[in-house]
């Protein structure tokens, strides 16, 4: 049987590419899940004007993207939260004796007592009125030291940038 795909189906293809499948497959699965059409005349007429419609919403959402790309370069999120002190060395790297000299510490930023995640940030960005999801806020690992961090943002499949985050201590 010959198909039509609505969305993107693995290992058959895009949305808007004719496929021909098994009839049970197209019967059973394809077709009561909305993942395609049968290609008959009237569907196959109307596959260019679906393109050109999913083309418009992709290009729409792109420029969005990029506009909401351009307004969070400017942006600057401060986060507060508990931290240890500047330099003071974790538990697992305290020396078994003490030393009178414990400049071995000094330079590292002080520890946050937890983490800021993609989901805080997100919670940040929209008390200043921006919708970022927290599925677009590439975080490889949370942010567990005081200072200003880059932190990635993909609010697009092609638009990525970078978010200023500062953390300071807690007052």
């Amino acid at each position: 049987m010959k198909v039509i795909l609505m969305q993107k189906v693995e290992g058959l293809g895009e949305p808007g590419q004719q496929a021909e499948v098994a009839d049970g497959y197209a019967r059973n699965f394809l077709l009561p899940k909305r993942l395609a059409v049968p290609a008959t005349p009237g569907h196959v007429r109307s596959l260019a004007q679906l393109t050109a419609q999913s083309k418009n919403r992709e290009d729409r959402t792109k420029r969005e993207a990029s506009a909401m790309a351009e307004q969070l370069a400017t942006v600057q999120v401060t986060l507060r939260r508990r931290a240890s002190e500047e330099g003071a060395p974790s538990p697992s790297e305290s020396p078994v004796l003490p030393s009178a000299d414990a400049t071995h510490a000094a330079g590292r930023p002080a520890r946050l007592f937890g983490s800021v995640t993609a989901q805080d940030i997100s919670q940040a960005l929209a008390a200043q009125g921006l919708s970022v999801d927290k599925k677009q806020i590439l975080l490889a690992e949370p942010i567990k030291t005081l200072g200003a961090h880059r932190v990635p943002l993909r609010l697009h499949a092609e638009v990525e940038t970078d978010l200023a985050v500062t953390v300071e201590r807690e007052a």
